[in-house]
């Protein structure tokens, strides 16, 4: 598994930077979750990029896996290669974030929380849309992630 890039992260910055997103960049997310998938997509993108990214009709540019990681470790992974994989230029990606087969409960932990960080957190800005995978791309465990221009 290579190295992630890391992200240090300052709770203020982290709270200043989530404000901005959403009254300064006025970014907002329309989500939905059925606790079987989970889709989302900011207000000023056409429904139909989501449609296509629900149906994987983009190839996927990169994957990020999340297994074995804890939720703070697991943030400053998603935020550090999104931001990296937006400024490449690439157009989407994959975060595998494991079904939660083996997490107490039985349920996928980050999923809804990666959902909160790419809706609302620090990297909102790069993200146009996300949505569970389709069942050949990592289906329940998966999301992938459709970065702004």
């Amino acid at each position: 598994r290579a190295a992630l890039p890391t992200l240090a992260v300052d709770p203020d910055e982290d709270a200043r930077s989530r404000m901005r997103s959403l009254v300064i960049d006025g970014i907002k997310f329309e989500i939905t979750d059925d606790s079987e998938r989970i889709e989302g997509r900011r207000l000023d993108v056409d429904p139909r990029e989501l449609r296509r990214l629900r149906r994987a009709r983009y190839g996927i540019d990169g994957t990020l896996d999340l297994h074995g990681l804890r939720l703070e470790a697991a943030r400053d992974a998603v935020e550090a290669f999104v931001c990296k994989r937006q400024r490449d230029g690439d157009r989407v990606v994959s975060i595998v974030h494991g079904k939660g087969n083996h997490s107490p409960g039985g349920h996928a932990v980050l999923r809804g929380e990666i959902a909160a960080w790419l809706s609302h957190g620090r990297v909102a800005r790069h993200v146009a849309a996300f949505a569970t995978a389709p069942h050949d791309e990592g289906g329940a465990g998966a999301l992938l992630v459709l970065l702004a221009r």
